[in-house]
């Protein structure tokens, strides 16, 4: 079984926490976190120089400010930069299974998708009489008036994108 070559990535951006909806991996990021995240997913993420590093690698965009000079027996009260968050003892790096639930979410996602395109392709075969029957039998809907057969469809694919496939 061959192993994913994993690259570490570090956020360094300020939201907290980030979600990672862009390429759907749906990880969290808390800023300074590094996550060990498969090759070609880093990639992606290294594109974002502003948000993203290499780990291990200094982010070159903060640059420290000068401290203003104090009065003599001024205490200096300005904060201090926190470190990196960094994993505690004991705790272990659950990006492999994020990554796993992001995919199944996202393959439960199509297959629902997929399934509604299919009723919809149905529905551009059906005749005005169809149409009506399946608009009352599944959804309770009944037509009012002549309505042309077009909008019939556009109404019956409108009850099924509101409601669900039945």
């Amino acid at each position: 079984m061959a192993t994913t070559q994993t690259v570490s990535v570090t956020y360094t951006g300020a939201e907290a926490p980030f979600v990672d909806r862009i390429y759907r991996s749906r990880l969290t990021f808390d800023p300074g976190q590094t996550r060990e995240v498969p090759a070609d997913l880093a990639a992606k993420f290294l594109r974002h120089q502003d948000v993203f590093q290499p780990a291990g690698q200094k982010d070159d965009t903060a640059k420290p400010k000068k401290a203003a000079e104090k009065p003599a027996g001024q205490k200096d009260d300005t904060a201090k930069p926190k470190k990196a968050a960094e994993k505690p003892a004991g705790q272990k790096d659950d990006t492999a299974e994020k990554l796993e639930s992001a995919k199944k979410a996202e393959e439960e996602r199509r297959a629902k998708e997929n399934a509604r395109f299919e009723l919809h392709q149905q529905i551009d075969k059906m005749d005005k009489q169809a149409l009506r029957d399946y608009a009352k039998e599944k959804f309770g809907h009944a037509f009012v008036g002549n309505v042309g057969e077009a909008k019939m469809r556009d109404q019956v694919k409108g009850l099924i994108d509101q409601f669900g496939a039945p």
